[in-house]
């Protein structure tokens, strides 16, 4: 785990899996306005951790932003899935969403971005996705499509 603190800011890169030994859970929020959690790294959560992350983001002010960058897909499964995995008010900034290629199979990871690929639901408006069209395979130059239920995965939107 990586951080670095600017004033109110507190930016958190964590690495490897999300469990019991997580030193996320560790850090005191109380001082912090705005929280940037990058989850590039993540490679799986276990149950314990479901448990832990759920009691840590408890912890995270009621008047503080948590942003959630670059998450690994199977965060956004654990959103999605999990009630209270991600607190009121906290956003999914980015997310890795996995794509295949209708050609020849090729899998790849795309980065979706909060503004640019979607937009979370607001009083003023509903919740829009807009996913990359034209995707070349880097291997075939086939078309690649979402290797994910696009409804199932965006539903984080509409619960901030």
């Amino acid at each position: 785990m990586n951080t670095k603190i600017n004033g109110s800011l507190i930016e958190i890169s964590l690495e490897g899996p999300i469990s019991e030994k997580t030193s996320l859970f560790d850090i005191n929020l109380q001082t912090y306005k705005e929280i940037k959690l990058n989850l590039s790294k993540v490679t799986f959560i276990n149950s314990i951790g479901v448990k832990n992350w759920i009691l840590w983001t408890l912890r995270v002010p009621k008047n503080a932003k948590l942003y959630l960058e670059e998450c690994p897909f199977v965060i956004v499964n654990q959103v999605n899935i999990v009630h209270g995995f991600v607190p009121q008010g906290a956003a999914i900034t980015s997310f890795l969403a996995p794509y295949l290629c209708d050609s020849c199979s090729h899998e790849q990871i795309v980065k979706l971005s909060q503004n640019v690929h979607y937009i979370y639901a607001s009083d003023q408006s509903q919740a829009s996705i807009k996913l990359p069209e034209d995707l070349k395979c880097a291997k075939c130059g086939g078309t690649m499509e979402p290797d994910f239920i696009v409804e199932k995965t965006f539903s984080f939107l509409k619960k901030s």
